[in-house]
């Protein structure tokens, strides 16, 4: 619970750091008008990876 827990507060201060409001807004409008895409771009897999990664890292470190 304390990984995902972990893990959400640094995908929101990520989120907040990187990403404009107006920029959340066209990649939300562009993502539900490309849903039925099938491949998966680079970005989608690497981020997942990174997110795996840091999930047992905490999962590891963290009592």
């Amino acid at each position: 619970m304390k990984a995902t827990l972990l893990l959400a507060v640094l995908a929101l201060l990520a989120l907040a750091t990187f990403v404009e409001a107006a920029a959340i807004t066209a990649g939300l409008t562009a993502a539900t008008a490309r849903a039925t895409q099938a491949a998966e771009p680079a970005w989608m897999l690497l981020s997942g990876a990174m997110l795996i990664g840091v999930a047992s890292a905490v999962r590891r470190f963290v009592p």
